[in-house]
């Protein structure tokens, strides 16, 4: 009996000793992962009459994106596939156009990020648990939570790697453009925030 209780933990310590291993590899191979930039596709505007523009889109985004997680002692790894787009409401553009030049500041960006909906836009690869006796399959609850940690970091990510920097620029010019074949008169665009009108936290 006894030799069979050492036997049984010789086992588990193992198995533990392979985890940790997984674990760490798993995560040194996703962590070079995540430092790949998304893929974004810029697409000019096409708009035939200002006055009818609620939006202006600038930047089109899809991602691709490993996730690596750890909640209430699971480890999950998993690919997410994501869509979203960096637009501008033109409603809240303060206009002046009193002058000989047309003058506007660039509003807020509005940033939409997404899960794609593709059949295979969320993909489990693996679940752990870090504890030998419980069960590393995550509940709807911890998935949920998973998700929106992953979008935060989306959209700082965003942010810091300048897709909302250059949505920013691309509005600007694209804006000016638009403004000068409709009042035929130059046009000045101004943006005060141009790395973005506001910053991401993770939650």
């Amino acid at each position: 009996m006894k030799k069979y209780i050492i036997g049984k933990i010789i086992l588990y310590a193992f198995l533990l000793l392979i985890l940790g291993v997984a674990v760490t590899a798993g995560y040194r191979y996703l962590s070079k992962e995540f430092r790949k930039p998304p893929v974004t596709t810029v697409r000019p505007a096409v708009v035939k009459d200002v006055k009818t523009m609620a939006r202006l889109c600038t930047v089109d985004i899809y991602s691709e994106l490993p996730v690596l997680d750890t909640i209430n002692g699971k480890v999950i790894m998993a690919v997410q596939k994501q869509r979203g787009s960096v637009s501008f409401d033109l409603e809240k553009l303060h206009v002046d156009s009193s002058g000989d030049t047309v003058r506007f500041c660039l509003p807020p960006e509005i940033v939409e990020l997404y899960e794609a909906t593709d059949d295979d836009a969320y993909e489990v690869i693996d679940t752990k648990s870090l504890s030998m006796f419980r069960s590393g399959t995550l509940t709807n609850a911890e998935d949920n939570t998973v998700k929106r940690r992953l979008h935060a970091r989306s959209l700082e990510r965003l942010y810091k790697d300048g897709v909302i920097a250059n949505a920013r620029k691309e509005g600007r010019q694209q804006m000016a453009r638009l403004f000068s074949a409709f009042y035929r008169k130059p046009v000045l665009v101004t943006d005060s925030t141009p790395r973005g009108a506001s910053r991401v936290s993770a939650q």
